[in-house]
């Protein structure tokens, strides 16, 4: 039987607090040596990703990276083709993805998916400039009908047809997203940020789109359907038998390791107090795993799903 978790928590606050971010040691975009056969070429400040595989349907484009990070003024900029829908990137590394530059795709009117289920940060300078709806996750799988698109090991590409349909999140707790950075979609467009606790600090934006803020509890999936025009998810409980998503087993980062780790080097508006707890700086508000906190969120007139569920 399913088991559908209901709305616990959902954080909204006002953060009026400067937030800065610095330089951080270098960390190169890096395709992953797995046959997936995404080739990313330097071309000053922007890493050009192309080529990957495609689905049997040309829907969809998926790569796979090794490590994906951009400093300040780097560009991530997707190769598309007219015919693809989605373009899907997996970060198997290890390493939580932090991302302070300009995410962008040319060449098609593409959706993009970013995986990592280390972590994801944006930076106080990220941006997208992507022609339709953007999707961050720290799930270890997407679900294309009965195959997997999974974040660690070897994927059957050619069956992953259509669009997505599931996010599995097979850990006991899933990784954090955390974001300074001002993300703005396109008008009816949608903007979906889905992990174990979403934090943001700064404005997220999808004028006549859909926001979707939503923390998911560990070894969950959540399903995706469609109501009207607008994404709509659900959490059940994973199956007993069948496709299995590939379970992570490398680290996941918790927020207090993304603040901790790197605190010299950027500041999302958040702390670590002497008993580990993460809070917002501005209002000192605690920071729960499975939370959602955002502080200005524009999608008018469309409403925002912030959903933490725990």
């Amino acid at each position: 039987m399913n088991k559908v978790f209901n709305v616990f928590q959902a954080v909204a606050v006002a953060c009026t607090s400067a937030i800065t971010i610095q330089d951080v040691q270098a960390q190169l975009i890096i395709p992953a040596p797995d046959g997936t056969g995404t080739t990313v070429i330097q071309e000053g400040n922007i890493y050009q990703i192309r080529d990957g595989s495609l689905s049997g349907d040309s829907v969809n484009l998926f790569h796979s990276f090794q490590q994906f990070g951009l400093q300040q003024g780097q560009v991530a900029n997707f190769l598309s083709y007219p015919q693809v829908q989605n373009i899907l990137g997996r970060v198997v590394g290890g390493d939580a993805s932090v991302i302070n530059g300009l995410i962008q795709i040319t060449g098609g009117n593409s959706n993009l998916f970013l995986m990592n289920p280390a972590g994801i940060v944006f930076g106080q300078n990220a941006q997208l400039n992507v022609p339709a709806s953007f999707t961050a996750t720290t799930a270890n799988a997407i679900q294309f009908g009965e195959g997997w698109f999974n974040a660690t090991g070897v994927n059957n590409y050619p069956i992953l047809l259509g669009n997505p349909t599931a996010f599995a999140f097979t850990m006991p707790q899933p990784g954090a997203i955390l974001s300074a950075g001002n993300l703005t979609v396109n008008p009816r467009q949608n903007l979906t940020l889905i992990g174990g606790t979403i934090t943001s600090t700064a404005e997220i934006s999808a004028p006549g789109g859909k926001i979707t803020l939503f923390a998911v509890p560990g070894r969950n999936t959540v399903r995706i359907s469609q109501e009207g025009h607008l994404l709509s998810l659900e959490v059940q409980l994973p199956p007993a038998a069948g496709n299995q998503p590939v379970d992570w087993q490398q680290r996941i980062a918790t927020i207090q390791d993304l603040l901790i780790e790197n605190r010299n080097s950027y500041d999302l508006g958040m702390g670590v107090d002497d008993r580990g707890q993460a809070f917002l700086r501005v209002t000192n508000l605690p920071v729960q795993t499975g939370d959602v906190a955002a502080a200005n969120i524009d999608t008018s007139p469309v409403g925002i799903p912030a959903i933490g569920a725990r």
